[in-house]
C-alpha cells in the first residue's frame, strides 16, 4: 500500500496578486501628485528668497553707488521697462551673458540667481528674473516673470505683487498671479 501525501503549495492567486499591485499603483500616484506638487511649492519659495536676495544686493549697491544698477540691456525709456533678464527670449543679455544686473557680482552677491526651472521653458517666452531700472536710476523692479507654480499672488496687499494696487497707473483690476515682484518707485507700477 502506498501512502500518498498531499502537498499544498503555498503562493499567491493571480487575483491577489493584481489587487496588490494596483493598490500600489494608487497609492504612488497620491504620493506622487503630493510630491510633485511640494516640489512646486518650493521651487516659488526660493523665487521669492532670490528675488529678497536681488532686493537686498540691489539696495546696498545703491547706498554704495547712490543711483540702481542698470542692467545689462541698459535702462528704460521714459515709462517703458528695458528688461534684462536671465531668460530664453528678447530681454536675454547679449552673447548669453549671465550678468543681467550689472555690477552687482561679485561685492553685493556672490552670483546672480537664476530661476529653478530656468532650462525647460520654451524659447522666446522671457520667463525667469527680469530687471529694469529707470534711466536716471532712481527706480527698479526686479520679478519672476511667468514662472510661478502654486503660491500665487493673490492680493495687491503682498509684498510680492507686481503694481502697488488696482487701477494705479497700469495696474489691472485683477493680480497678476503669474509672477512676482519687488521695486522701488512709482514708475515701477506701470512696468
Amino acid at each position: 500500500m502506498k501512502i500518498r501525501h498531499h502537498v499544498t503549495q503555498a503562493g499567491f492567486t493571480l487575483v491577489e496578486l493584481m489587487v496588490a499591485i494596483s493598490i500600489i499603483g494608487i497609492l504612488s500616484a497620491i504620493v506622487y501628485a503630493n510630491f510633485g506638487e511640494s516640489r512646486a511649492s518650493a521651487r516659488d519659495s526660493i523665487r521669492k528668497a532670490d528675488l529678497k536676495s536681488l532686493q537686498i544686493a540691489i539696495e546696498l549697491y545703491k547706498a554704495q553707488n547712490g543711483v540702481y544698477p542698470l542692467g545689462c540691456n541698459g535702462g528704460t525709456s521714459g515709462a517703458t521697462a528695458t528688461w534684462s533678464g536671465n531668460v530664453n527670449g528678447t530681454n536675454a543679455c547679449p552673447g548669453n551673458s549671465t550678468e543681467y544686473i550689472i555690477g552687482l557680482v561679485p561685492d553685493y552677491i556672490a552670483a546672480l540667481p537664476v530661476d529653478p526651472r530656468a532650462g525647460s521653458y520654451p524659447a522666446g517666452g522671457n520667463n525667469g528674473y527680469l530687471y529694469g531700472a529707470s534711466s536716471d536710476q532712481k527706480q527698479y523692479k526686479i520679478m519672476a516673470a511667468n514662472v510661478v507654480e502654486v503660491q500665487q499672488v493673490t492680493s495687491y496687499n503682498d509684498e510680492f505683487a507686481r503694481c502697488p494696487q488696482a487701477g494705479s497707473a497700469g495696474c489691472p483690476a485683477s493680480v497678476p498671479k503669474s509672477g512676482y515682484a519687488l521695486y522701488k518707485g512709482s514708475v515701477a507700477a506701470m512696468w
